[in-house]
Formats: structure tokens, C-alpha cells, sequence
């Protein structure tokens, strides 16, 4: 028997892993956090490392959101009635829908099958899918060689931007490589069959790439598409057997890109409301960035070492340490070694290389000093923050790093001059470093000196292998052992646990009392709104906590002149502040947060039709003396109540089903 080709072996032992990986539901998704708000009870499903509380976008938001589709009678609506007045499970996050959008967002597909399935199989998708689609990138741009697109993929992936965002960027970076691989095919096909297949794979990935719903990093990522095929051809043009069914490739490309409108026409059409709120809204939708956002020394800080050094909850000087992501950079050295290169001995640069060197200067210039607004605005950066565009640039660092290592070895009558050219790369580079550390250092006192410095003299001579050739291989492995060890433990490593969110104590008691009433229990919550998300995610309906669409009809009872309205349009939380207030007052936290001081005796509070409510915070005696609310308990560290006293009138406030 004929063992497997290496090019079928290695998509066969990703499967083999993904689907071990979701049969055993391991994920690494910080749901477990729940158990601290909750009650600080153990949490059996963590099975190496903790719940990292700092990614409160995916526990607290995204994965309940998820699973309050699940939960949802009937499950998996395009409005779930269960968040405020009802909202679009269509935007401007990827939620499990009943939609033909759905298809071409795979990572979904496992909560069809149940919640812990569905928690596994989006974690496997996007860490294999993002190893995998970009190991086959960089092997077409690698001229074949496997094991150097292996490393480069790896640092992908173990890199500070993916794992400290628990691999949220994976799934628009996973399109975009099968859309390149799919562009590769539709000008490499020789036959009719292969051309049509071809087209239809950029179809789907394009329609992948459409329905990522995050333009900050689809419009850097679009970019980096097109920088990537327009260097590409020029490298391989010549080969190309473009002329041969040329009209059919055209036809090809032209189906594809109309299938890609037809499926943006029937999405904007079925979440159009819900997007022309997000466009009006005073965040994200009228927010504009014209670069600057990040410092140069901050986008070295991986390359410096501080991820190795600092613990989550000490990136405060940078925001928090998701923001603060980067990548262990390798292909300024490259670039500047390449056009030294070519200003002293007219050495051809790689049209990939070069046409990626002006993709990550561009971008570069942009994320630390900014671009006039003409630019930002007509190449739609206007869109983009600064710390958004780094995706684009660690990801370019990755191919100018195979492209220049799988190119021909310069003629050795030349090599006294590259050595010396490569010598001077390298201590430009480390020099760049060096800056970088005394302001990174001023910043973050706990970084021990020994490590910047040997952060400054490893990457220098890191550099200076890439270049030469001398160690090139052992200085890689390295890097990627550095890598790894400076993320890989950031991410719990965890067994099901979505079962917490509805079987706490909290949610059972809530859960109960929704049914006592026929299902028709409207919620608050007071204090942190994070348990907002929790009664959705077990499917009772709460109006406040995390609105992803604005909702201005909601807070009309509140603020019926609108003299708020920019304070809450907005993707924010919602949180409820019980205080003495003659009217309610509305106050912006931050862009993706803000208060509403509201009295819960109030005729204003009591228009909002909330039967229920819960409340989380410090002295809870102080919340019922002012709301008067008659107490169901206390469950953890949360309290439930029954929003009118007695006598009062029980009438329950009418709301659309279905």
C-alpha cells in the first residue's frame, strides 16, 4: 500500500485533530470567568491555564449571544427577542442563524449540533483552519518549501494578535488565504473543469470574506489581498497559461465576483435595518481614524520580549494587553537588506517582496503617524484604527519571510559584499530595537533590563542568519519556540462548560420564575450588567447588558426629548445605576460603554416594562431601600427581585413573540 502524498497527509491530520478536538468539546474560549462573577465557585472545565477575565468581549459577549441562540424559542431567529425591544442576530457579530449566510461561515456550524459542540468546533476551526490555509498560502509562495511555510504559519498563529484575541481575527485571515489559494488556481488551471471549480472556490471564500463583518480588519486585510495577486503575477506572470480559455477564466472570475454581490445584496437586504443602524451610529459606525493610534515602540513589544515578562493584568500603560498584541517581527531586516541590495549592486527585487514592501511601509506609516485624511478617507483607512492594521502587517511579515528564504542564493563572487550588507541590516535593526526598549522600559518598570537587552542582541543576530544563511534554521526555531512560549499559555485550555451559564444559581432561579410566568418576564439588571448577558445566554429576556445594534427605542421612556442619543447610539453596555436622579441621566464610560442613573421608583423606570430585576454590586440594601423591589433571594453574588411591591399592579407589558 502506497503511503499518502505529504499534500493529502497534512489535510488529513488536521481533520484528524479538529475532529478529536470536538468530539472531546476542548476549547479555548474564558467562559469559565462566569464562575467568578457568579459565585467564585471552582470551575471543573478548566483544564490547564485560567479564564483570562481581560477578554470580556468573547465570554461576556460573543459566546453568550451564541448561545442565547441556542436558547431562543425558536432556536437560531435572525431577531433574538430576548435582547432589549428584539435584535439582529445578523450583525455586526458572527452568531448562528438560520440564513443562508450561515454556509459561508463554517466556524458556526458546530452549535447546530449543541452548544459545547459548537464552542469546540469554532475554537479548532479557527486555530487548524488558520495553520492550515495559510501553510498552503505560503507554500505556493514558497516555491514548494513545506517545512519553511510550516514555521511561518506557526508564528501566525502563536503570535501576541491571534492568541491574546483568543484567535477572533481567524476567521477573516482564513477567507482571505482561500481566496488567494482559490486566485492561484483560477490562473494556474489548464482545464475547463478546474477553472469552473476554481471559480467557485473564490465564490465561497469571497462570500467568507464579505460575511467576516469586522471592516477594520477586512479592509486591511482586502489590501493585503490585493498587494499580494498583483505581486504575484508580476513574479509569475510568464508562466501562467492566461491566454488558454481565456474567456472562460474571464467568465470565471466575473461569476464569482457577482455571486459575492448577489450574496452581499441578500444580506444587506435581510439585515437592513440593523445595519443602517450600526452605519448611523455615533460608534462604530461614525467613528473615524486617520492612523497614529499606536507608538513605534509599542509595536516592538513583542519583538522586545514584554510578553514574556508581563502578566495580563500589567499592560495597563498600553490599554490592556489585547490591545497591546503584536507580532515577533522578522522582515524589516529582510526589507532593508533586499533595498540596499538593490541601491548598491542593481539586484532585481522579488515583485512579491516588493510589492509587500510597500504594503507594510504604507500601513506601518499609518498605524504610528498617520495619513492625510484624502488618503485615509479614499482607501477607506478612515474606517481602520491604528491598532487595527497591524493583522495586515504580521501577516505580510510571515510571507516576506518564506519569499526571501526560499529565494535564489545570491552568486558567491558577490557574497563578501552581502555579508556585509547583511551585517549592517542587522545592526540597523537591532539599533531600532534598542530605541524602541527605553521608552517600552519607562513604561513597564517590571521588565527586567537583561531582557531587552537580550531581546536587542537576539534579534540583531536573528537577523543577521535570515540573511546569511548561517543558522538560519535553528535561529527560526528559535523564534518560534520564543513565540510560542510568550503566548501559548495565555489561553485556558477547557472541557464543554457552556452547561454554567444556564445551570447556576442565578439562571436557574431566573429561568423559574420566567416560566411561573408564562415565559413573559422582562428583565433589568443593576449594577455591572454582565448578568444581563447571563439570563440571555439561559434565554430570558433582559433589556439592558450589551446591545450590539443600538436600540433607540428602548431608551425613548427614559429620554423622550433624545437629548442622549449620542450617548447610547452605540454597540455599548448598558448599565443600570439605581440613584436618587429627578430624571434619568445618561453618561458615556467609554465608546463601547455607558450608565444610565435612573431611580427604579420612577414613572420613567417603570415605562421601560420590566417585571424582574437583578442586581450585582456592594451594598444591595442601599439598591432595595431606594427601588422598594420586592427580594426573591440571593444567589451568589447576585440578587433577584420582582420589580413591583405589592399591591402594586401586576400587569405584565405586552411584547411581540414568536
Amino acid at each position: 500500500m502506497r503511503p499518502l502524498p505529504v499534500r493529502l497527509l497534512i489535510p488529513a491530520a488536521l481533520l484528524l485533530v479538529f475532529g478529536a478536538g470536538v468530539v472531546a468539546r476542548l476549547h479555548g474560549f474564558s467562559l469559565a470567568a462566569w464562575h467568578l462573577v457568579i459565585d467564585g465557585s471552582a470551575a471543573p472545565e478548566v483544564l490547564l491555564g485560567q479564564p483570562q477575565v481581560v477578554r470580556f468581549d468573547d465570554w461576556a459577549v460573543h459566546l453568550p449571544l451564541a448561545l442565547a441562540q441556542l436558547a431562543h424559542e425558536p432556536p437560531f431567529p435572525l431577531v433574538n427577542e430576548e435582547i432589549g425591544l428584539g435584535q439582529s442576530a445578523l450583525v455586526p457579530i458572527e452568531l448562528p442563524v438560520l440564513h443562508v449566510a450561515t454556509l459561508f461561515r463554517p466556524q458556526l456550524w458546530g452549535f447546530f449540533l449543541g452548544p459545547d459542540l459548537g464552542l469546540a468546533w469554532m475554537w479548532w476551526f479557527r486555530a487548524l483552519g488558520l495553520f492550515g490555509v495559510w501553510l498552503a498560502v505560503l507554500t505556493v509562495l514558497g516555491r514548494g518549501r513545506l517545512g519553511v511555510a510550516a514555521v511561518a504559519s506557526a508564528l501566525v498563529l502563536v503570535s501576541p494578535f491571534f492568541q491574546f484575541w483568543s484567535l477572533n481575527p481567524a476567521s477573516a485571515t482564513i477567507a482571505l488565504g482561500a481566496a488567494f489559494l482559490a486566485t492561484v488556481a483560477l490562473a494556474r488551471s489548464r482545464s475547463r473543469l478546474r477553472i469552473a471549480a476554481s471559480a467557485a472556490g473564490l465564490a465561497y471564500a469571497g462570500g467568507a470574506f464579505l460575511l467576516a463583518l469586522y471592516p477594520p480588519f477586512q479592509i486591511v486585510l482586502a489590501w493585503l489581498y490585493v498587494a499580494l495577486v498583483a505581486g504575484w503575477l508580476a513574479a509569475e506572470g510568464g508562466s501562467l497559461p492566461l491566454r488558454r480559455h481565456a474567456a472562460l477564466r474571464g467568465l470565471g472570475l466575473a461569476a464569482a465576483g457577482l455571486l459575492v454581490l448577489s450574496l452581499g445584496l441578500l444580506y444587506a437586504r435581510d439585515a437592513g435595518e440593523a445595519l443602517e443602524a450600526m452605519r448611523a451610529s455615533a460608534h462604530p459606525g461614525l467613528r473615524v481614524s486617520h492612523g497614529g493610534e499606536r507608538a513605534a515602540w509599542d509595536l516592538l513589544n513583542a519583538s522586545l520580549g514584554a510578553p514574556l515578562a508581563l502578566a495580563p493584568e500589567q499592560w495597563d500603560a498600553l490599554g490592556n494587553v489585547c490591545e497591546a498584541a503584536s507580532f515577533l517581527w522578522l522582515a524589516p531586516p529582510l526589507l532593508l537588506f533586499v533595498l540596499l541590495r538593490r541601491a548598491l549592486g542593481g539586484a532585481r527585487i522579488d515583485p512579491v517582496i516588493a510589492s509587500l514592501g510597500v504594503f507594510t511601509t504604507t500601513f506601518a506609516v499609518f498605524a504610528t503617524a498617520g495619513l492625510p485624511e484624502l488618503v485615509s478617507r479614499a482607501s477607506l483607512l478612515y474606517a481602520v484604527p491604528g491598532s487595527r492594521v497591524l493583522l495586515g502587517l504580521g501577516v505580510a511579515d510571515a510571507i516576506v519571510l518564506v519569499r526571501f528564504w526560499t529565494s535564489p542564493t545570491p552568486a558567491s563572487p558577490t557574497a563578501p559584499r552581502e555579508q556585509r550588507l547583511a551585517l549592517g541590516a542587522a545592526a540597523c535593526w537591532g539599533l531600532v530595537l534598542a530605541a524602541a526598549a527605553v521608552p517600552l522600559a519607562r513604561a513597564f518598570p517590571e521588565l527586567p533590563l537583561p531582557l531587552l537587552v537580550g531581546a536587542v542582541l537576539g534579534n540583531a543576530a536573528l537577523a543577521f542568519a535570515l540573511l546569511t544563511a548561517r543558522g538560519r534554521r535553528a535561529a527560526v526555531a528559535g523564534a518560534l519556540l520564543v513565540g510560542a512560549a510568550s503566548t501559548l499559555w495565555f489561553n485556558p485550555l477547557c472541557r464543554a462548560g457552556s452547561s454554567y451559564l444556564s445551570e447556576n444559581p442565578v439562571s436557574r432561579a431566573a429561568l423559574e420564575i420566567d416560566r411561573a410566568s408564562g415565559g413573559r418576564s422582562t428583565w433589568v439588571a443593576f449594577g455591572r450588567a454582565r448578568s444581563a448577558e447571563l439570563l440571555r445566554a439561559a434565554g430570558v429576556r433582559c433589556l439592558n447588558g450589551t446591545l450590539t445594534v443600538p436600540q433607540l427605542a428602548l431608551w425613548r421612556p427614559l429620554d423622550p426629548e433624545g437629548r442622549f442619543t449620542q450617548t447610547y447610539n452605540r454597540y455599548g453596555e448598558a448599565i443600570l445605576i439605581a440613584a436618587p436622579e429627578r430624571s434619568p441621566v445618561f453618561v458615556l464610560q467609554n465608546p463601547t460603554s455607558f450608565t444610565v442613573r435612573v431611580d427604579p421608583s420612577s414613572p420613567e423606570f417603570r415605562a421601560l416594562g420590566a417585571t424582574h430585576a437583578l442586581y450585582q454590586g456592594p451594598h444591595p440594601e442601599r439598591f432595595e431601600r431606594l427601588s422598594g423591589f420586592e427580594k426573591l433571594g440571593t444567589f451568589g453574588r447576585v440578587s433577584l427581585y420582582r420589580v413591583e411591591p405589592p399591591g402594586a399592579s401586576q400587569a405584565e407589558p405586552q411584547r411581540p413573540r414568536g
